[in-house]
């Protein structure tokens, strides 16, 4: 008896239902149908499903995966010693001190808990309400009868499939879907570091271009020590230079940044020499641009 599940081991619940569900949604319906009536259950519980289509409902077994069967699955072990049993193809009730158990032909139909004492006719009348059906025939069940069931489980064929089983074709899919992620990211990631690298080469030239170009215009010695200064003060606030104008009494700088503060700084340095000076902020690009006019020193 330790492979089988007791009523004491099972947790049942039965749930009203339009029609019966696509096999693709009842694992998904089981859990939260559960859910919403507080039933504790784990990823490794075995569960079993059983639509009765009399009543339009579905009723769930919820049980330990460490046992094999239910003991419900073991009533109707005598009525199959007689095969040519009429019992056998009608609706067969098992009535115990405080559960029932319907059996539909030879399989297990459906398992209530009896919170109450019923008569036979009473607890027949409650049965027929309750899943629309009519019952054949009734046994009952003594304590001292129940030990005996399943005492040839060894042999038993499973009446259910336990829904809550993760097949190992889902697992091997599961273990692709992580390769396929694990790959794409250092694909990503090579990718990233390499467009990264080339903007960062691109950024170098530029500059490299633009000081050969401000070299070459201006040959004059006289200019050597401003443009200096200029350069100096550009890299100390973080300031690019868009353009530059200079002769011997304007030198006219045009500068960008993304920070406000880093204009009015460079501000502060030439304030001296200070001769104009205006600061836009292009919207689009969430930059400042200021143009500045100075006096050579």
């Amino acid at each position: 008896m330790k492979d089988i599940a007791s009523t004491s081991d099972i947790k049942s619940l039965i749930v009203d239902v339009s029609e019966e569900i696509k096999k693709k949604n009842l694992l998904n319906f089981v859990h939260t149908s559960l859910d919403l009536h507080n039933i504790d259950y784990t990823s490794s519980d075995i569960i079993y499903s059983n639509f009765l289509e009399h009543s339009k409902q579905y009723q769930f077994f919820i049980f330990p995966n460490n046992f094999k069967y239910m003991i419900l699955e073991f009533f109707n072990e005598e009525n199959q010693k007689d095969s040519n049993n009429d019992n056998l193809k009608s609706f067969n009730l098992y009535v115990c001190k405080s559960f029932f158990v319907i059996y539909k032909d030879t399989k297990l139909y459906a398992y209530q808990v009896l919170n109450q004492e019923y008569s036979k006719n009473e607890l027949v009348n409650f049965i027929s309400k309750s899943f629309n059906i009519t019952i054949s025939s009734i046994f009952e069940l003594s304590d001292s009868s129940l030990t005996k069931l399943g005492e040839n489980a060894e042999n038993k064929k499973h009446q259910f499939f336990n829904i809550n089983k993760k097949s190992n074709k889902s697992f091997l899919l599961f273990i692709a879907y992580l390769l396929l992620c694990i790959f794409v990211s250092g694909v990503y990631e090579n990718y990233e570091s390499k467009s990264l690298e080339k903007e960062n080469l691109a950024k170098i030239e530029t500059k490299k271009n633009e000081h050969l170009k401000v070299s070459k215009m201006l040959k004059f010695k006289p200019f050597k020590t401003e443009y200096k200064r200029l350069i100096s003060t550009t890299n100390k606030f973080n300031l690019k230079i868009l353009s530059l104008e200079y002769n011997l009494e304007n030198m006219n700088i045009k500068l960008s940044t993304k920070n406000k503060e880093s204009i009015y700084l460079f501000l502060n340095e030439y304030q001296n020499n200070l001769l104009g000076n205006s600061i836009v902020k292009v919207e689009s690009k969430n930059l400042f641009i200021g143009t500045i006019n100075v006096k050579p020193n």
